[in-house]
């Protein structure tokens, strides 16, 4: 799913402020929270609603920022997004300031996927071994997948590591039918 120009254009902005203040992590932290409160069905139908005055969904959104205590540049990028009717956007800002900040730190995220829940060391061992390959600092977010018969399938940006059953029988298979 690509961020659109908007989105990133939003979020690059409030990174270089919440950089220059070396808030970044900070405001990482309260963007995600804040997207994830409103990233719900009833949240979008409540600002997409023209029938619900503009006022009250600035004080639901002020009340809440003040429920997490929110820092005073996220409160105010966020009233910004309100004043320009871009408040949807939220999530996807969050989405996009995300990978700016991992492009900073020089962080791939990635995913793993097996029939089973893996446990820590296979996960931190299969980010070392990548991390090892693609010489990059690689975080890999672990997701069940049934269709996976035993193994691992690792996806990092555009690489795929595939070590399922699935693969070395499709080679075994390869390897008969060519002797």
């Amino acid at each position: 799913m690509s961020l659109n120009d908007v989105s990133k254009r939003y979020a690059k902005a409030l990174f270089a402020a919440s950089k220059e203040a070396n808030t970044h992590a900070q405001t990482l932290a309260s963007l995600a929270a804040l997207a994830q409160a409103t990233n719900t069905p009833e949240v979008a139908n409540f600002f997409q609603d023209p029938q619900i005055e503009a006022s009250k969904k600035v004080a639901a959104v002020s009340n809440t920022m003040e429920q997490i205590k929110t820092p005073e540049n996220v409160k105010n990028f966020v009233m910004l997004l309100m004043n320009r009717k871009r408040a949807g956007a939220l999530p996807e800002i969050a989405k996009a300031y995300e990978q700016l900040m991992d492009e900073e730190s020089g962080v791939t995220k990635g995913s793993v996927y097996s029939a089973k829940p893996l446990s820590a060391d296979v996960v931190s061992s299969l980010e070392a071994k990548i991390s090892n390959i693609l010489k990059k600092k690689i975080v890999l977010k672990f997701k069940e997948d049934p269709s996976v018969i035993g193994g691992v399938v690792a996806k990092v940006g555009g690489w795929t590591f595939d070590d399922s059953l699935d693969l070395h029988l499709k080679k075994l298979k390869e390897e008969l039918l060519n002797h």
